[in-house]
C-alpha cells in the first residue's frame, strides 16, 4: 500500500527472467550473438547493483532504469544469449558496478562527474572514444530556435532579455557542465543537464550559436 492511499503492483522476476525481458526492449535482436551476450551481461550487472525504488522495487520499467517489456517481448536470439551468459556480470574490485548504457555517444563518452554532478569519480567510468557511433542517426544534430522562442523554453534563467549563453565549463567529451545565460538584466548560472531538459536537446555535448 502507497502513502497516498493506493496500492503499488510490484512484478518479482528471476534475474535472469528479468533479463530476457530488458534485453529486447534496449537493443535490435537481430544484433549480433556477442553483442547481444553483451548487453545481457549490462543489463544484469545494471540490475544488480542499483535500486531505483528504495525497499518498495528494485527497477523502474522504463528509460528511468532499463526498458523491461516482460515475456511477451522475449524473442529466441536475446534469449539464448541470456543463458549464454548466465551469472555473468561486470565487477570492480569484487564488487558489481552499474554498467550505463545509451543509444549515441556522438563519439566519445564522458567522465561520471560531468554526467552526474557530484557523483565520486571511479576508473571505470572515465570518458573513452567511441569510433563507431557515426552509425547513429543522432551521431550530429542541429535545433534551430527563434530568440523568442529559446527564451521563453529558458523562462526564469533569463533576467531581462537574452542576449547569449556562454559555455563556462566543459567535460572531457567535452560536454557541458557548466554555463551562464547572459540577459539585458544580468546573468544567471546553470548546468548542462538544466539546459538539455528546458531546450530539448539530444545531449549536453552542445555548442550555441546565433
Amino acid at each position: 500500500e502507497s502513502a497516498l492511499g493506493g496500492m503499488n503492483v510490484v512484478n518479482a522476476v528471476d534475474i535472469d527472467d528479468y533479463v530476457m525481458g530488458v534485453v529486447p526492449g534496449e537493443v535490435p535482436t537481430s544484433w549480433h550473438e556477442e553483442a547481444l551476450k553483451a548487453q545481457s551481461v549490462a543489463a544484469r550487472s545494471y540490475a544488480l547493483s542499483t535500486d531505483a525504488g528504495g525497499s518498495l522495487f528494485d527497477q523502474y520499467p522504463d528509460t528511468r532504469s532499463q526498458v523491461y517489456r516482460g515475456a511477451k517481448a522475449e524473442v529466441k536470439s536475446t534469449n539464448a544469449a541470456v543463458r549464454a551468459t548466465a551469472g555473468e556480470v561486470v565487477k570492480y574490485k569484487g564488487k558489481t558496478i552499474a554498467t550505463y548504457f545509451f543509444s549515441t555517444s556522438g563519439g566519445r563518452t564522458e567522465n561520471i562527474e560531468n554526467v552526474w554532478y557530484g557523483a565520486t569519480p571511479v576508473p571505470y567510468l572515465k570518458s573513452v572514444e567511441d569510433p563507431f557511433d557515426d552509425a547513429s542517426p543522432r551521431h550530429t544534430w542541429t535545433i534551430r530556435y527563434s530568440q523568442a522562442t529559446m527564451q521563453a523554453k529558458l523562462g526564469n534563467l533569463v533576467k531581462g532579455k537574452l542576449r547569449s549563453i556562454k559555455v563556462t565549463k566543459r567535460g572531457v567529451s567535452p560536454r557541458v557542465v557548466k554555463a551562464r545565460i547572459v540577459g539585458s538584466r544580468g546573468s544567471t548560472t546553470t548546468d548542462g543537464t538544466t539546459l538539455r531538459a528546458r531546450l530539448g536537446l539530444f545531449d549536453t555535448w552542445v555548442s550555441f550559436k546565433r
